[in-house]
């Protein structure tokens, strides 16, 4: 888990603001993957210059924070950036909103109903109709239903008619409160509603459980005011949208500046099984592309794709989407012991697995041959070839070969002795002709061979590259 003050939670995007250092900051997902990872922070204090925040809401592409005592909804892209302000008409001071997927909820507090709006259109939908005033809101998606309360009255979830659906009696004072039927908590049944506790000292924002089954808190808590900066309670949401894979649990701990926080809580698809340690050639030489396999399984039976650790400090691209299986080549330029390892990921909701165990591949000191350059001249062509490997290629065999244009002179051969990294030039026979040509340079060694083609013409006895 992360731990750690607000000046320094983990590597992320600055929003471009010269009196707002640490506004925000995103976390890698490939590092959340338990229960209370950080991964996000925005000190919409700094930014909206409001001290009026507590309600937080996410569509999956924008996050929201109406102010609580005035008409003024706050908008801001997903990383944070881009801020802008919108209003509802007939609508004012919500105070938790909540989202069902396509509009958002929400109520004043005073008033015996809660507000359908929709955040798009900045249009009021309609007003369901409650017999209690609502601060928290939650959408209980089992029951196509409204949890809500005022402060330490009881949380009770109506339908969209107003019919009471369930309750839970006296609970802690809460401001925000957020439906949950994906997390398994070990002990409990499920589903849960998660509050936002701690609404008069101002250090203790702590995020407590209930279990619906029991209507009885868990002991699963998450002190959020010591961990990210020092505040009291505000709107409580969670949100399968914001990371795939994964249920996120976000709210506003309303401080000296207000700011919005998102938790990791569960993860909603699993990411595959680690694969095994790859397969392919245990040995091999300089130069030589090499191909290496993997296979997985995904739980929910999506594609996977692969990527390679080649051991050398490279890694391979991810494979292609498959259904449990990919490859994968690469070529080493010294000698040496190699660990090759691969991870699978999610192709559908980007889940990643561990490292697999390691494959060693030996990389043998070998000759490796070259042709650097072709070129023309007067009655012959000259190419320039080396050895790159780490041992010298004696009796390496050349093949000058022209296709088309040459009567004479079409096909040269010979041998060499290549020292390592010293460049030596072969040149052709007499060669006389007329017309295009492709010029063919051909090196074959026990451990290694190499071959270049270049199009050219003969004209007659000049030929050109």
């Amino acid at each position: 888990m992360l731990m750690c003050a607000t000046t320094g939670l983990v590597a992320g995007t600055q929003i471009d603001d010269a009196n707002a250092e640490q506004q925000v900051i995103v976390a890698d997902p490939a590092t959340n993957r338990a229960m209370w990872d950080v991964q996000f922070f925005l000190d919409i204090g700094i930014i909206t210059a409001s001290t009026q925040l507590a309600p937080v809401g996410f569509d999956g592409t924008y996050w929201y924070a109406p102010e609580w005592s005035t008409a003024t909804i706050h908008q801001f892209d997903k990383d944070g950036a881009n801020h802008v302000t919108f209003t509802i008409p007939g609508v004012t001071s919500v105070r938790d909103i909540e989202y069902d997927g396509t509009y958002f909820y929400g109520g004043n507090a005073a008033g015996l109903f809660i507000w359908q709006m929709d955040f798009t259109a900045h249009t009021l939908v309609s007003t369901i109709t409650l017999p209690v005033a609502a601060r928290s809101c939650a959408y209980d998606a089992d029951n196509d239903g409204f949890w809500v309360n005022v402060w330490t009255t009881d949380l009770i979830c109506y339908s969209r008619t107003g019919t009471e659906l369930n309750r839970i009696t006296a609970p802690e004072s809460l401001y925000g409160c957020a439906w949950d039927g994906t997390t398994q908590i070990s002990g409990y049944a499920g589903p849960f509603l998660w509050v936002s506790t701690g609404t008069s000292s101002g250090v203790d924002l702590i995020i407590k459980c209930y279990d619906i089954a029991t209507k009885a808190l868990t002991t699963t808590t998450h002190n959020v005011a010591q961990e990210l900066g020092l505040g009291i309670a505000g709107g409580l949401i969670t949100t399968p949208d914001y990371e795939a894979g994964t249920l996120t649990l976000a709210g506003c701990c309303q401080a000296t500046s207000d700011y919005i926080f998102a938790y990791e809580v569960s993860i909603t698809n699993a990411p595959p099984a680690t694969p095994g340690a790859p397969t392919g050639p245990t040995s091999g030489n300089m130069g030589t592309d090499y191909t290496f396999s993997a296979s997985t399984t995904d739980p929910e039976g999506d594609d996977v794709q692969f990527m390679f650790d080649w051991g050398d400090g490279n890694f391979s691209e991810w494979t292609a989407p498959s259904s449990g299986s990919g490859s994968a080549s690469h070529a080493w330029y010294a000698v040496g012991s190699y660990d090759i390892k691969v991870k699978a990921k999610d192709a559908v909701h980007g889940g990643e697995s561990d490292w697999s165990p390691a494959h060693t591949m030996a990389i043998l000191a070998a000759p490796v041959l070259k042709v650097e350059w072709i070129r023309g001249g007067l009655f012959k062509v000259s190419a320039s070839i080396k050895n790159v490997g780490g041992v010298p290629a004696n009796d390496t065999a050349w093949t000058i070969t022209l296709t088309g244009g040459a009567f004479i002179g079409k096909e040269t051969t010979g041998t060499v002795d290549l020292g390592v990294g010293i460049p030596t030039t072969i040149k052709s026979g007499f060669i006389l002709g007329f017309g295009a040509t492709v010029v063919k340079v051909t090196l074959t060694h026990p451990e290694s061979s190499a071959t270049k083609e270049v199009p050219g013409k003969v004209l007659l006895f000049f030929i050109k590259i």
